[in-house]
């Protein structure tokens, strides 16, 4: 700063550190699927030339399913060569053009075309004749040249010469053949294929159950007719929300249809799941509720529209995955995109009855883990459909628990990432979240002793165990990555990285495009190493002092010339997480007072 003019001047420095704090380990996101039958909103026509073909879709108020016209002709004509990007200068058929503005087909009023004076063709229709170059049109009424200002030409003086005002056609052929095409197909078709709405936070039981009333409210208002809905039309859709909304709590057919919405399978699996979560211990969750024709198919859906797991890229606070009941290859896409973000969690759900050979999704680095069995609740008054889709083939059959009149299986995932929100309030990230008891359940579908576990154990699969008078725990802290990678083998240890890693690239920020000199690099060693402090006073890391437990490295060594040069800072950092007590083993032996025996 220069200074001028005499005088005392105030200059704020400054100097203090910048605390890094640590981001949520806890919120999970929820996605759950349900049957979407999209509403016929429009009429797809596929035409062709033979060399040619051209789709176009319109309203079927304006073209059926059959390909007849439906509304106004004019309108459609405009409607269908606009869908298919065709134009006056594409007419190859004159005869037939003259067809599309109501002229007959045969007949004494048929449009006459025959040859005229020498090098033309004359044209009869109406009482009214004009003669047209041979080079631009043939004898049958074809069109033959390729220049689109001849065409032009052609039309006009036809135009100008015979009563050719609006187009009056009888079906999609009638206007695609005036362009030398022909209808191959129709059929319905609907604009969207799934049913969407970004993700929304909820925090308890109660507003997740609002939530789900607005949703399918709002559903209902996009798929059909208020007025089939409540009795009346609304100009704002808005009102016409509020309407359906209120109308879900006391009209008794809209009070049945949303019960039995709620009780599709896969609707079931996501609404049971998330109760789950705030049944063990949860607190803020994002939910998201996507329609789909196959609720087996990929919910890997187009990035670009935020659909299925893309529909979560924006949400910055979601630390676990969470999508109760998916097929193992939907599973496989969820820990996939885990494994590439780096910055999120995967809880999966195992087959309702197991073995140790049971197919798991393949981890690299540790990203997800799975947990069998599935667990059975108590049946909400809400409930108004049944299991049978559950069906178990060959011998593990005979494992499964049946469940009481009363009760219902639901996947563990949405109970599990409770219980990991629970541990996280309660002891921290680092504590591995096992020998937990598991909430909000009557029991399981099958029961794993001891012995059967340890099969399971190695592979890396998570089970949820009985155990007399100590109640349903999760005995299982194993990622994904147990065969993969041995170093990312224990959840706490992969999710204690993700929290260091997000917490530090966002509490870092402000670094970005200081000057990058020594006194940077001791302003990064000094918010990281207090920050890692702090992890390591929690219980996080292991060591019996701050040496022992983690080092920062930002100097000369670390950050060359050339990589100065090139814009970049290079900090170190090793941090030693405590790894869980999983197996606790005593050696005893018989004692003679003087040595030791073992057994």
């Amino acid at each position: 700063m220069d200074y001028h003019t005499p005088g005392v001047y105030i200059r704020e420095v400054d100097s203090g550190a910048k605390p890094i704090a640590s981001v949520s380990t806890s919120i999970p996101g929820f996605l759950g699927l349900f049957n979407f039958k999209p509403p016929i909103d429009a009429t797809a026509i596929t035409g062709s030339n033979g060399k040619r073909q051209l789709k176009g879709k319109v309203a079927p108020q304006l073209i059926d399913e059959k390909g007849a016209i439906k509304g106004d002709a004019a309108e459609a004509t405009t409607a269908l060569t606009q869908s298919m990007k065709l134009d006056r200068k594409a007419v190859r058929d004159v005869k037939k053009y003259f067809e599309l503005y109501g002229a007959a087909k045969a007949g004494p009023t048929a449009p006459k075309f025959e040859a005229g004076t020498k090098g033309k063709v004359k044209v009869t229709w109406a009482e009214k004749t004009i003669e047209v170059p041979e080079v631009n049109m043939s004898v049958d009424g074809k069109v033959v040249t390729d220049s689109d200002e001849a065409v032009e030409k052609l039309l006009n003086s036809l135009h100008e010469t015979f009563p050719l005002d609006k187009p009056q056609p009888k079906s999609a052929a009638d206007v695609l053949g005036a362009y030398g095409y022909e209808v191959k197909g129709t059929a319905g078709s609907a604009m969207r294929s799934e049913y969407s709405v970004p993700p929304v936070a909820i925090t308890n039981k109660a507003e997740f159950f609002r939530w789900l009333q607005s949703y399918f409210a709002q559903y209902l208002i996009e798929t059909r007719p208020v007025e089939d809905l409540v009795g009346k039309s609304f100009t704002n859709p808005d009102d016409a929300a509020d309407a359906v909304y209120e109308a879900l709590n006391s009209d008794d057919a809209l009070k049945a249809e949303f019960r039995d919405w709620l009780s599709q399978p896969t609707t079931f699996n996501f609404v049971a799941g998330v109760n789950g979560f705030f049944d063990n211990g949860g607190g803020k969750c994002y939910v998201y509720l996507m329609g789909m024709q196959d609720t087996e198919g990929s919910v890997r859906e187009n990035q670009a529209d935020k659909l299925g797991l893309y529909a979560f890229d924006d949400v910055d606070d979601i630390a676990l995955m969470v999508a109760p009941g998916l097929t193992p290859n939907q599973q496989r896409e969820m820990l996939e995109l885990c494994e590439v973000r780096k910055d999120r969690f995967a809880i999966l759900d195992g087959p309702i009855i197991s073995d140790g050979a049971m197919d798991i999704p393949a981890s690299n680095k540790g990203y997800g883990a799975i947990y069998v069995p599935w667990c059975r609740i108590t049946k909400p008054s809400w409930f108004t459909g049944n299991q049978e889709h559950i069906k178990i083939a060959g011998p593990n059959r005979r494992k499964l628990i049946k469940s009481e009149r009363n009760e219902l299986f639901v996947p563990p995932s949405g109970h599990i990432a409770g219980l990991y929100a629970r541990v996280d309030g309660e002891r921290g990230v680092h504590k591995a979240p096992a020998n937990e008891i598991l909430m909000g359940i009557t029991g399981l579908s099958q029961n794993i002793n001891r012995l059967e576990q340890g099969q399971y154990n190695d592979r890396g699969i998570n089970v949820v165990r009985i155990f007399k008078d100590r109640g349903v725990r999760v005995w299982g802290a194993r990622t994904l990555g147990t065969a993969s990678d041995p170093s990312w083998k224990y959840i706490n240890v992969r999710r204690l990285f993700i929290m260091v890693e997000q917490s530090i690239m966002l509490g870092s920020q402000w670094a970005v495009f200081e000057p990058n000199d020594h006194s940077l690099w001791k302003k990064i060693t000094r918010d990281l190493r207090a920050y890692l402090m702090r992890v390591w006073r929690s219980g996080a890391l292991f060591g019996t002092t701050a040496e022992e437990a983690f080092y920062v490295k930002c100097d000369d060594e670390t950050n060359p010339r050339y990589l100065i040069d090139a814009g970049q800072v290079n900090i170190q950092i090793g941090i030693c997480p405590v790894k869980p007590a999983e197996f606790v083993i005593f050696s005893i032996g018989q004692w003679d007072g003087g040595a030791l025996i073992e057994e």
